[in-house]
């Protein structure tokens, strides 16, 4: 394969997905940053996770009414209620038995015609280098792209596939460390043993933005799937 183009993870999502006036769901929401982009291009915005602290910070950023807590395995939503959703970095995060079962979940939950867009980094790139020694998840990522390609043909027919790179500012090996616990407290622990060897490595494979910004490389991948 040639090399991937450099691209954001949000202009190819307005690329692929209608969103003005769209009803959307963003799944595994996390503190709100994509559900905010979705607001902003004039969708009619819904997000889902599981952890309630995170919820919090969502829906500070959007107001109430637009933050919902459950499982993306067990939508609490009427069948057929959105235009489109999307796992943005989330579906490799769920237990391997339950990706199929919210890929399934996320098509009950769409209209005919509907669109599922699954983000997913790949398991390389320098970002993926960065984190290895802390979490290794070449394992779950697999997982999750053989997850799409079991629904893809079972009530979901493929539209496209789309593969680039984008990059990921951190300031500093600092700012990352302080982000990989923010995002799960239990990594604390871990965190300490690995210090050292994830600042080698962020110094190792730290580049710059066009903005001249510390930034790490990630390539992605996007599946587009439409309900039938």
């Amino acid at each position: 394969m040639g090399a991937r183009p450099r691209r954001r993870n949000s202009e190819v999502l307005a690329e692929l997905l209608e969103l003005e006036g769209a009803r959307v769901l963003d799944l595994g929401c996390g503190d709100g940053a994509l559900l905010r982009w979705l607001l902003r291009r004039g969708a009619d915005a819904y997000g889902l996770d599981s952890q309630l602290s995170v919820l919090r910070r969502a829906t500070e950023a959007v107001g109430s009414g637009r933050c919902i807590r459950g499982r993306a395995e067990a939508l609490p939503f009427d069948d057929g209620c959105f235009d489109a959703a999307i796992f943005f970095n989330s579906l490799h995060h769920l237990p391997e038995g339950a990706m199929t079962r919210a890929l399934e979940e996320a098509r009950r939950g769409l209209r005919d015609g509907g669109r599922l867009a699954v983000v997913e980094p790949l398991a390389e790139g320098g970002y993926f280098e960065v984190m290895r020694p802390l979490e290794d998840e070449t394992t779950v990522r697999a997982a999750a792209r053989r997850a799409v390609r079991e629904v893809a043909g079972e009530g979901f027919r493929p539209v496209g596939e789309t593969e680039y790179e984008t990059l990921v500012p951190v300031p500093s090996a600092d700012a990352l460390l302080a982000r990989l616990a923010a995002a799960d407290p239990r990594r604390a622990v871990r965190l300490r043993s690995v210090r050292s060897e994830i600042e080698r490595l962020f110094a190792a494979h730290r580049c710059r933005d066009a903005e001249g910004r510390p930034a790490l490389e990630q390539p992605m991948r996007i599946d587009l799937l439409r309900r039938d």
